[in-house]
Order: C-alpha cells, then structure tokens, then sequence
C-alpha cells in the first residue's frame, strides 16, 4: 500500500511540475522470468510504456543495487525501466542519469528518456509533510545479525533444515537469534514450512533473497566490519602477494577479476581476521590512507564476519557473492557488467 501511495503521488506530481501525463496501466504482477514487477505506467499519446520498480526511502538506498535492479528489469522486459521513489537528491540523481536509470520522484525530480521526449528536473526539495514516514519493511533478517544467518543460507541452502545451534555455530551468532530470523524470513515469503511437522523447510524466492541481501549488505554489515582504507606506492602491489600465507581473501574486484577474467582491478578490496591484520599490512607493505588524498591507490580491508570453507581458503577469494554484493556497491557501470557475469555463472 504504502509502494502505490509513492506510485501514486509521483504521478500526480509529474502533472503538476512538468505537465507529465502518466498513466498507470498496472499494479504487481510478475513480469518474465519470474521477476515481480511493481507496476506499468503509460504516457497517453506517446506510445511509451516503462516497468516501474518503486523504492522507499530512496535517498539510503545503495545507488548500485538500484542501478543493477533496473538494469535487471530492462533485460528481462520489451519496456524500459524506471525508478519511482518518495526522493531523490541532486547528487543522486546525477549518478542515476550518468547510469541511464530513468526515475521520477514524489517531489517533482524527473529524468527520462524516450526519444523524443526528454525530460529532466532537479533541485525540487524533499516533500516531508506529503510522504507517510514509515519503518522500512526489513525485519532482523536485514540487519546485522540476520545478514549473517541470510547469507549461510544462500551458501547453503540445505542449512535451514540445520539444528537451529548448528546455524548459530555457522553463522557467528547468538543461538536466541536463530527462531527470529526464521520468523521474518517465513513472513516476507523467502522460507516455506512443511504442511507435517517432519516435512523439511524451503528456501523460495532465492533470486530475489540474493538481490535483497546484497542491496542491504554493505550498509548493515560491511560498514559494521570496516577495518579501514590502507595504500601503498605500487599500483601492482596486490599481484605479487599470496593472501592465503596470511588468512586474508581478496574480495570485490580482485576476485571477480579472478573468477570472471572480465575485469581489470582499480580498487582493492581484502577481507581478514582482525588478530592477522598487523602481518599482512606488513607483508604488503601498506600503510593507512589519508582521507583527504583522493589520488593513489585505495585498499579497503574488511573484517571476516563468516567461517571461511576450505576453496576459499585454497583459492585466497571470498565466496562469489560477496565479491557481487562489492561490485554492486560501486555503481560503476564497468563493475555491474561484471556483476551480471559473475551471477549468472556462480550465484543463480
């Protein structure tokens, strides 16, 4: 209801600011390959159809994941896509024209683009008074504690069957923990129980679970683990090292670069063991970054927040989909051609 709301005053607003008409032709329904749809919308006269995905709280979204939904949207649909949304900020709208993502928002901010109308409208301010304040519809599956029991479960899909200390021992987390996660997993529709207390549990809706975990990830739990940002002279330095004589794993580039050979390495990402931090900095010759220095080579190092297996370890790479959920935060359009690639060939 509260989606249809944004829907609905975007529509009316895009009347009102830029004498947009837009028709809605349908609400929710599932569109090819299973992908739910949010809605249809028309422009009367124009012979233009768009597939809407409409997100709340739009201004703390991550910008990559919503780039890479409606990039989604567009392969899977003859439509283009667009993003409605209750705000979008000058800044962000900027990095979603310069993605080709077409939006519109409650207050008035617009960019499309369908040869031959084009439309583009900024700087029209957040409409606090006209957009219901609402808690966002994530429960603790898409916290912290949650994000972690979530992801075992994507590595394993055979876990949720698991003795619930078993899962707590797997994921890192207080076995109390275990029963909520499963109950707000169960009420957004990803867990499906058995109709007889033998029958086994079933993880449903997995492509959309992958696509919720990794758009919540990096700001509930990668934040959370952030060690810090370390830089080194030699833009090579990460070639001639063996993170596996340290524990560590290369994540976001490096190991997409690594399982896709789709990519060449700008920014470095590397995931440890706190208690090994001070050996592999030395080993690399690293040392902290200063934040007021854009240029130069950027080496993030985040702490391990799961039990590695043991092809992660031989092969020093964090698990494909934590190397995906990095290149999505980017937004960089190079990174998300990889993301699809890195997907479709190890997650899905």
């Amino acid at each position: 209801m509260f989606e249809n709301e944004i829907l609905d005053q975007a529509v009316e607003t895009a009347k009102k600011v830029a004498g947009l008409e837009i028709e809605v032709l349908q609400r929710g329904y599932i569109g090819r390959g299973k992908q739910k749809i949010d809605a249809l919308i028309g422009i009367p006269g124009r012979n233009i159809q768009l597939v809407v995905e409409v997100k709340t709280w739009a201004k703390n979204a991550n910008i990559g994941a919503i780039t890479q939904q409606i990039r989604q949207l567009k392969i899977t649909q003859k439509e283009e896509a667009i993003l409605v949304a209750d705000y979008i900020n000058p800044n962000m709208g900027e990095k979603l024209r310069d993605a080709k993502v077409q939006y519109v928002d409650v207050a008035g901010n617009a960019y499309i683009n369908q040869n031959p109308l084009y439309i583009y409208i900024k700087g029209q301010k957040e409409l606090l008074n006209k957009i219901a304040k609402t808690t966002a519809k994530t429960g603790i599956a898409f916290k912290l504690t949650g994000l972690k029991v979530v992801y075992e479960f994507l590595r394993d899909g055979e876990l949720i069957n698991a003795p619930y200390r078993e899962i707590a021992e797997k994921a890192q987390v207080a076995l109390g923990n275990i029963g909520l996660v499963f109950n707000d997993l169960i009420n957004q529709g990803y867990i499906r129980e058995g109709m007889h207390k033998n029958d086994k549990r079933e993880l449903v809706n997995r492509e959309e679970l992958v696509s919720k975990w990794v758009e919540e990830y990096p700001y509930k739990l990668k934040k959370k683990m952030r060690i810090g940002t370390f830089t080194t002279e030699n833009p090579n330095w990460w070639k001639g090292i063996d993170p596996t004589l340290t524990g560590a794993l290369w994540g976001g580039e490096i190991a997409a670069a690594k399982y896709t050979k789709y990519l060449t390495p700008e920014v470095a990402e590397v995931y440890i063991d706190k208690y090994k931090l001070v050996e592999f900095l030395n080993t690399a010759r690293l040392r902290k970054r200063d934040p007021n220095i854009k240029a130069g080579t950027r080496i993030e190092i985040i702490e391990k927040f799961w039990k590695e297996d043991d092809r992660e370890l031989e092969l020093g790479l964090v698990n494909p989909m934590i190397a995906y959920a990095d290149l999505i935060e980017t937004g960089d359009p190079r990174n998300l051609e990889v993301a699809d690639r890195l997907r479709e060939e190890f997650i899905d």
